[in-house]
């Protein structure tokens, strides 16, 4: 079986990926290709637009060739995306295929460089991208090292589209049509996401995600009871936001994405603690839901590229709280304690509590769940003590707060 691994962070995808991909699937002839985005490639800097939103895009490659799957693979690793782990996937699956990696030139020249690059001369044949005949022979001696070390290579001689990911980009930062420079599939993603749009006197990209796409990636990702309370606690949030005057957009969104992260193993969440430095000196210690938690923030940040910090904040406390919270933090803590497939004894209290006065109710929630971690012999996060405390003095002693 001969299989063609296409990668790249296709931040957009555009023609000349779509011309590129069609060439190498007349030179090659595999059973299959794979059109594979990268999660954070190890040579470059984590990118703005979020993985989802760029695996969406890659539907674009499906119209190509009936043998034309996206692979999510690279997107749900931690860490970063080295290709040696891609083959090391595609080999599990199919231990006698015969893997060709498209590649462009100064990938080629860099391969060397490369994560356990010898290793994978062994496993793969390389497919350059070659212009003409003048720039093969440029390629040549990082050819010839490359087959000296036991690898193989071959060009893929043919007209390339003289277009980059990054020109796109730069023509919506500018506000010019990209209509002719993008297949229509990534074009009403970045239409309907805003992607790559400056504004104005700021110098910032606008990244925007709805609750409509939230709602979908919390399907796609989690079991259905989960799902199932996910919607009731956006469902709940929402309407706790229009009665206690917070943004009814946001407590959906974070509602939405509160649990994103609940199912995943607890060795990927505290993988993906550590890498972005949160909980560093004792996570290991920490309630196991404050890891999904601040994981959710992660993910929320990275791969959907959310900046709004009352969004991601209310995702990362909606366990444990903390002194000083937000009316988002409230909302989406109490939404998540108070949704209605809650069936423990006091929640009909809290609901009742809910109804006339937020902070009363938040209170006696977290004095609950103290109580409740304690006779469980369970862990007592800092943070959620702190913040039973904070309130109390603020609900009970407002002239010293």
């Amino acid at each position: 079986m001969k299989i063609l691994l296409f990668g790249g962070t296709f931040d957009p995808p555009h023609l000349g990926h779509l011309a590129l991909l069609k060439n190498a699937l007349r030179l090659v002839n595999p059973d299959l290709a794979l059109v594979m985005p990268a999660g954070t490639p190890p040579h470059k800097h984590a990118y703005g637009t979020p993985g989802e939103l760029r695996y969406q895009m890659c539907s674009a490659f499906l119209k190509v060739d009936p043998r034309v799957h996206r692979s999510r693979f690279e997107l749900d690793q931690p860490g970063k995306s080295y290709t040696s782990r891609t083959v090391e996937y595609l080999r599990s699956r199919w231990p006698r295929c015969e893997i060709f990696l498209l590649v462009g030139g100064d990938m080629l020249r860099s391969f060397l460089t490369w994560h356990r690059s010898d290793w994978l001369l062994c496993q793969i044949t390389l497919v350059a991208q070659s212009r003409d005949e003048a720039e093969t022979a440029q390629l040549e001696p990082a050819a010839r090292a490359l087959r000296e070390k036991g690898g193989r290579v071959i060009f893929l001689k043919s007209p390339v589209c003289e277009l980059s990911s990054t020109q796109v980009r730069e023509c919506c930062a500018r506000g010019e049509s990209i209509d002719d420079l993008v297949p229509p599939e990534a074009l009403r993603v970045i239409r309907r996401h805003r992607l790559y749009e400056t504004d104005k006197g700021e110098g910032t990209t606008k990244k925007t995600v709805s609750a409509e796409y939230c709602k979908k990636l919390a399907k796609r990702n989690l079991s259905g009871k989960r799902y199932k309370h996910t919607v009731n606690v956006a469902k709940l949030a929402r309407k706790l936001a229009k009665q206690y005057g917070a943004d009814e957009e946001k407590a959906t969104i974070a509602g939405l994405l509160h649990d994103i992260c609940k199912e995943k193993p607890k060795s990927e969440l505290l993988q993906m603690l550590r890498d972005n430095a949160i909980m560093t000196q004792n996570a290991a210690e920490k309630p196991q839901g404050v890891w999904h938690a601040a994981a959710g923030m992660v993910y929320a940040a990275q791969e959907l590229g959310i900046e709004d910090q009352e969004i991601l904040d209310a995702i990362r406390f909606h366990t444990s709280g903390r002194p000083g919270m937000t009316l988002l933090d409230k909302i989406i803590y109490m939404a998540d304690m108070c949704s209605e497939d809650r069936s423990y004894a006091e929640v009909e209290e809290l609901r009742k509590l809910l109804k006339k006065d937020l902070d009363k109710a938040l209170i006696r929630a977290l004095q609950y769940s103290l109580q409740w971690l304690r006779e469980e012999h369970k862990p007592v996060d800092e943070e959620s003590r702190l913040a039973l405390e904070d309130l109390e003095e603020k609900y009970y002693h407002p002239q010293n707060a």
